[in-house]
């Protein structure tokens, strides 16, 4: 996605907001299966418009974010309130303009200093698009065991692997990606514990203007109350 092209879908209004698909647990790991916490939610626009994410604290649970790579594009990890995959509350991870430009973000749960688990861990990538020549957007999932739906596979593909990410379907899928669409959307989850997941946010070409992706708020189960 490109915010400073002036025929960019950012230039548009934005619509009305859409809520982000919960995939059902399937399974849940035997130790954990009794576990009586309830369901939380990390709401970005909590956290105030344009603020750049580190950690925040949900459920009794610290929620911390690193990033490792080519990780220095202006406004990478701000939280945003302006429509991005029909979300309004929303954390946004900018690429650099280079061939190839990588970084790698690692969500990660502690308690009192020490790595915990939670389950049915969920959010969605959103936005994942092509801008032709300018830009084009490719997600991989570091962490195994996890669901995904994409929200319209006219406009994206992929399994989210580093042999198949999720990717635009195409070569310019801007026009049918606005920030008020959710077609560029794919929805992941783990109903397993996990105490971190990661995921690499590539472009793979040299890239013109500010391209971007976001995730939805987390939502999540601690395991520990």
């Amino acid at each position: 996605m490109d915010e400073v092209i002036s025929t960019s879908r950012r230039s548009l209004v934005r619509g009305a907001a859409w809520s982000v698909p919960v995939i059902a647990a399937t399974t849940a790991a035997p130790a954990f299966a009794a576990s009586p916490c309830p369901a939380v939610t990390l709401a970005w626009a909590s956290l105030g418009n344009g603020t750049t994410f580190s950690s925040t604290t949900v459920g009794g649970v610290v929620v911390t974010l690193a990033v490792t790579g080519q990780t220095g594009a202006a406004n990478n990890r701000t939280v945003s309130t302006t429509a991005t995959g029909g979300q309004t509350s929303n954390l946004r991870f900018y690429s650099t303009s280079a061939d190839g430009s990588s970084q790698t973000a690692t969500i990660s749960f502690t308690r009192d200093g020490k790595a915990v688990s939670v389950l049915n861990l969920g959010f969605s990538f959103l936005d994942i698009d092509s801008g032709g020549n300018s830009w084009n957007d490719n997600v991989s999932v570091g962490t195994g065991g996890f669901a995904y739906v994409i929200a319209n596979t006219t406009y994206v593909r992929g399994a989210g692997t580093v042999a198949s990410p999720f990717r635009a379907n195409g070569n310019d899928t801007s026009s049918n990606t606005q920030g008020s669409s959710t077609n560029g959307n794919v929805a992941v989850s783990w109903s397993s514990a996990v105490s971190s997941v990661s995921f690499t946010y590539i472009q793979s070409l040299a890239a013109a203007g500010s391209p971007f992706i976001g995730i939805s708020n987390l939502s999540f189960q601690p395991v520990i109350c």
